[in-house]
């Protein structure tokens, strides 16, 4: 028995020198278990940085849903398991920084989002230098991207929108005037607005392509005034990048106005739930929206959109999840995402930002949920832009645009 106890304590002294002279030994076989701020060594950490809380929470929960579905279905990379952290916006451009910060403390990998270009703007510097690659995945401003060789995006820009909306309407409507409507002092707009006009200038050889221009008041409750002025001008097709308030305004007074020969024509950030409550709401009037991503393509449209087992997986998935089989573009978008950063990771090797961030470029024709994505030098993606009718209650793709 006083052999053990003597053996016990010499054990005790033994390791009690061990942790006073070999602290480096000590950390050593810590990090070998765990990283910084708790995270184990089997483990990769992609960032999610999302509105959680605000005006924009109910957007950055449809990005979120397309981020766990596909971790749900792809939870490990390189051996390792995939662990996802989350910082929230708040929907603010100040808290925005100040969630940036914290989740380059956790020491992600790589950071998915987030939704809104101003916060998308603010965390871009942040994750530039800490060479963290970031992919944007609904956020359409330039910038974002634009001298930040480390911030992705799987949404096209602005500019793409206006001069794919453009040629819808010159090629599959098979017009040469169109209307533009905007919001007075929006200059969020500003950018599509300009594409689309120079796009349709060109195609038409004619500088008076657009035959009305409204700008609407930004208290505008009544649209009858502007409705009749584009009766008035005889186009058949509207342009009108303004946010859905605004548009239910303008489809009210049309359908009053029976106007059911004009196609009202508005960017990507209309497409949803939303959308097709309003087209219930007003069936009269034509109503047409640019879109990243179709479940169905319609029999009339110049080509079949997707044809890929990952939008196959992606809808199968979505609809056991959520119920739903129209799945919102937003929570494709964020699918995507995370699996373009995994088969990126895959092809780089390792975790090293700069590694994943020349692995993305190198891919090409990713053949994801919103259809084949491959990335240009400055991380914009090289994607078809649909545009979108709502049929029987659902969006069907009737034209695309390489």
């Amino acid at each position: 028995m006083k052999n053990l106890r003597i053996a016990g304590l010499a054990a005790v002294l033994v390791f009690t020198v061990f942790f006073m002279t070999g602290c480096s030994t000590y950390h050593n076989f810590k990090e070998a278990f765990f990283g910084k701020e708790g995270q184990a060594a089997d483990t990769i950490r992609i960032g999610v940085l999302e509105p959680q809380t605000g005006n924009d929470s109910p957007m950055g929960e449809l990005e979120i849903r397309g981020i766990e579905l596909a971790h749900s279905l792809k939870p490990e990379v390189l051996g390792k398991k995939i662990e996802l952290v989350y910082a929230d916006t708040q929907s603010s451009i100040y808290a925005a920084e100040t969630a940036a910060e914290d989740l380059i403390a956790k020491q992600p990998a790589a950071v998915l989002g987030s939704y809104g270009d101003a916060v998308s703007l603010v965390a871009g510097q942040k994750f530039g230098e800490k060479g963290i690659p970031a992919i944007s995945i609904t956020a359409t401003n330039p910038l974002i991207t634009a001298n930040h060789p480390y911030y992705f995006r799987v949404s096209f820009t602005d500019a793409s929108q206006g001069r794919a909306l453009a040629e819808y309407v010159y090629h599959y409507l098979q017009l040469e005037q169109a209307a533009v409507v905007k919001v007075r002092d929006e200059d969020t707009a500003a950018e599509m607005v300009s594409q689309f006009t120079s796009r349709l200038e060109k195609l038409t050889g004619s500088e008076d392509c657009i035959a009305e221009s409204i700008a609407l008041p930004q208290d505008v409750k009544d649209c009858a005034e502007y409705v009749q002025r584009l009766k008035e001008s005889g186009v058949r097709a509207v342009f009108m990048p303004v946010s859905l308030s605004f548009a239910e305004k303008m489809f009210a007074a049309a359908q009053k106005a029976d106007l059911s020969q004009i196609t009202f024509i508005g960017p990507k950030d209309w497409r949803g739930d939303e959308l097709l409550q309003l087209q219930q709401k007003y069936p009269g009037v034509l109503i047409a929206t640019a879109s990243d991503f179709t479940p169905e393509t319609a029999a009339n449209a110049s080509e079949t959109v997707h044809n890929n087992e990952l939008y196959d997986t992606f809808l199968a998935a979505y609809k056991k999840t959520y119920g739903k089989e129209d799945a919102a573009e937003q929570a494709a978008l964020g699918f995507d995402a995370y699996m373009l950063l995994m088969q990126a990771i895959e092809e780089a090797g390792s975790v090293n930002g700069t590694a994943i961030k020349d692995a993305l470029l190198q891919i090409e024709n990713f053949g994801g949920a919103s259809g084949d994505i491959s990335f240009n030098e400055n991380g914009e993606p090289k994607k078809t832009v649909n545009v979108d009718m709502i049929q029987d209650g659902k969006f069907v793709s009737v034209y695309t645009i390489q």
